[in-house]
């Protein structure tokens, strides 16, 4: 009897090139002792679905092509932490409405559609560094403007040096 490959799953908010390269300079620009997130794998999850059978893949497309994303802007300016998780992050002092509200259809839809999902309150929050193991030392300003315009699903796969993300469909606002 063969196995059906599972596929971790989440979906996204992505910087775009410009954001992804501010915040790298940022995080460098922090002396800690930890694991720092890759470029290449900065996001805010929406909403993370855990493993998942291949059939989810397009069931979870489904979802997000009903939705519309609302186009909107906000400003990466808190710094943060989990201590439990020894993650420090950052976030955004004013998240849209509009947002807030596209995340709850989000999981609204998964939950329709029979789709699991991680149920803890979401948390706006793009993570810099995991295993910290010291505190977080204070921290110079920042303010990174960041336009969102869409959304992703991803999938997380392990690599000999990590993870990589993987996006498996893209999902535009229609402005």
């Amino acid at each position: 009897m063969s196995r059906e490959k599972r596929h971790r799953l989440f979906f996204a908010l992505e910087p775009d090139a410009t954001v992804r390269r501010q915040v790298t300079d940022f995080q460098q620009s922090i002396e800690l002792t930890g694991r720092a997130v890759p470029p290449a794998n900065l996001h805010v999850t929406l909403a993370f679905l855990g493993m998942q059978e291949s059939h989810v893949i397009a069931a979870a497309g489904e979802v997000a092509a009903a939705l519309s994303f609302p186009c909107c802007e906000l400003v990466l300016d808190s710094p943060g932490r989990f201590k439990r998780a020894s993650v420090l992050w950052l976030g955004a002092s004013r998240i849209p409405a509009a947002l807030f509200t596209f995340q709850h259809e989000l999981v609204d839809g998964l939950l329709e559609a029979g789709i699991g999902y991680d149920k803890k309150p979401w948390k706006f929050h793009l993570t810099l560094y995991r295993k910290m193991r010291k505190p977080a030392p204070i921290m110079a300003p920042v303010a990174i403007r960041w336009r969102l315009d869409g959304f992703s699903l991803v999938e997380s796969v392990s690599v000999r040096s990590g993870v990589e993300y993987h996006t498996l469909g893209h999902w535009k606002s229609e402005r």
